[in-house]
């Protein structure tokens, strides 16, 4: 991938391995397991979940929430047999930007203390055969994301006379925010970004693209997910998130919390701290600093806006770090100030912006959110650019506060994202139990600093996502890309599976 293009996604592809299910509505029943020693001991919620927002339910108020025990006991069950048993099967691992700085405190340590490649290491010693880490799910989110969000752009500027892509754009890779979105705003779900979440892109890309690399049949592959969230089992759980529209083969098999990895490690005797470095797998082990950033509210805009700024100007960000959305407010703004790159197709597009702006003002019915077109400016050498408006919700009572003013016509932007939990994923309900009233700083904190140290910090600059679609993938947006990285919604919600029965 020379250089990132935008296409728009096209009609779906020929049979793609790992594409998503059409049918959707397939139960899944999955068969009890009998796992002998192999159990996890886990301490009983000791909080309920509490209510935020019409119709869902947050676990960010039960600390150290449980996944279905099942999934948890069906995962270690698989490891426990030996390599050379030719039943057992290739069991590869996840895990999400916020596991790593948190995986500390069940060791009674500061956030952060131990380090991503010993947590690398531990996985590896409970038996997975490849650890993979969920950065580069982010990365090629952010990737699919910017791209999606200039695409939409695009097509408002040319005055395309359809409503299917509107804007603003919406962040997806929330659970819970997408939870409330299908059951209580439904008419909002065309302005949230078709892409799936960063563990699911690498699910499906380790279901897909690994299983072809590798000659592995994805029947004979288990994905097991390291998650800070009680949400992302049921996303999951989705029907249409299976291989080769067998409802039975799943893209994502378990998830397991952070605060359950912590019951298991020291059951196992394993002691992250004491541990050397290990590696990640290669190519799905890379990951940039813009993907850590996932971990905390505010991040997957800020990790976005680094690769749609350069998309759109054709230079880098420079400011990387943008105080504006970091944080721990409800609600947070910042205005981006744009101008296309010379003689591209967003500078042609600007040219004739009055034009544009009258074009998408009659367009007919405005839908639930009405775009005003955007902010544009002409700076002083006479050039033209666009003020990108951008603003984050921290926290779904917060979204529906925002949700409502922008309904009002009282607050206008272009890209907005929304986390269910406060101070996003560092702050899910799967993360240990803390008495620590600062503890989300810390682990926030703690993230900024993965950021800053790391040598990548812009998503489309890791190496093996270029990679990816150079060799499989082809170009954002692009048939392959669309057949395994996006997903839709349901309106009114899909009904979520009791696992643990």
């Amino acid at each position: 991938m020379s250089s990132l293009l935008l296409k728009p996604c096209g009609a779906a592809a020929t049979a793609v391995r790992g594409s998503s299910c059409r049918t959707r509505h397939v139960v899944r029943a999955r068969a009890p397991l009998a796992v002998g020693t192999v159990r996890v001991a886990l301490a009983p919620l000791e909080a309920p979940a509490r209510r935020l927002g019409r119709n869902v339910v947050c676990a960010a108020a039960a600390p150290a929430a449980e996944a279905p025990l099942g999934h948890i006991e069906q995962a270690l069950a698989e490891l426990a047999k030996p390599k050379d048993d030719p039943t057992r099967k290739h069991v590869c691992v996840q895990v999400a930007p916020a596991v790593r700085v948190a995986i500390a405190e069940t060791l009674g340590l500061a956030p952060g203390t131990t380090t991503p490649k010993q947590l690398a290491e531990g996985l590896r010693r409970l038996g997975f055969d490849e650890v993979f880490d969920t950065l580069f799910g982010a990365d090629l989110t952010i990737v699919e994301e910017g791209s999606e969000l200039l695409h939409r752009l695009t097509e408002h500027l040319e005055q395309h006379p359809h409503s299917d892509e509107p804007l603003p754009m919406f962040t997806s890779c929330c659970p819970g925010w997408i939870a409330m979105l299908e059951k209580s705003y439904p008419d909002l779900i065309p302005y949230v970004s078709s892409c799936k979440s960063p563990q699911m892109m690498l699910a499906s890309m380790v279901k897909s693209y690994l299983a072809d690399k590798k000659g592995i049949s994805p029947k004979d592959m288990v994905m097991v997910s390291i998650m800070p969230c009680t949400r992302k089992q049921s996303e999951a759980d989705r029907d249409w998130f299976c291989v080769d529209d067998d409802p039975t083969v799943r893209q994502l098999d378990h998830v397991i919390t952070t605060a359950e990895l912590g019951t298991i490690f020291k059951e196992r005797g394993i002691n992250l701290a004491e541990l050397p470095e290990g590696d990640w797998d290669n190519p799905m082990g890379v990951g940039s600093g813009a993907g850590v950033l996932f971990g905390t509210t505010g991040g997957v805009m800020e990790a976005a806006l680094r690769t749609a700024y350069e998309l759109f100007t054709g230079t880098p960000l420079q400011r990387l770090s943008l105080s504006e959305v970091r944080g721990m407010d409800g609600i947070k703004e910042a205005n981006i100030t744009m101008v296309p790159a010379p003689g591209s197709k967003f500078e042609e597009l600007l040219k004739h912006r009055a034009a544009a702006r009258a074009g998408a003002a009659a367009h007919g019915t405005p839908g639930p959110l009405a775009w005003d077109g955007g902010a544009g400016f002409t700076s002083e050498d006479g050039k033209g650019g666009i003020t990108l408006r951008v603003a984050v919700a921290n926290g779904l009572g917060n979204a529906k506060k925002l949700i409502t003013k922008m309904q009002a016509g009282e607050a206008k932007y272009d890209f907005v994202e929304i986390m269910a939990c406060p101070a996003g994923c560092v702050g899910g309900g799967g993360q240990p139990r803390s008495t620590d009233k600062t503890i989300t700083q810390k682990r926030q904190a703690a993230l900024y600093n993965l950021d800053e140290k790391s040598t990548l910090r812009r998503s489309h600059e890791n190496p093996s996502i270029r990679e990816l679609y150079d060799t499989y993938l082809g170009e954002p947006l692009g048939h392959k890309a669309h057949e395994l990285l996006h997903t839709h919604y349901v309106a009114g919600g899909v009904e979520e599976k009791d696992e643990k029965k």
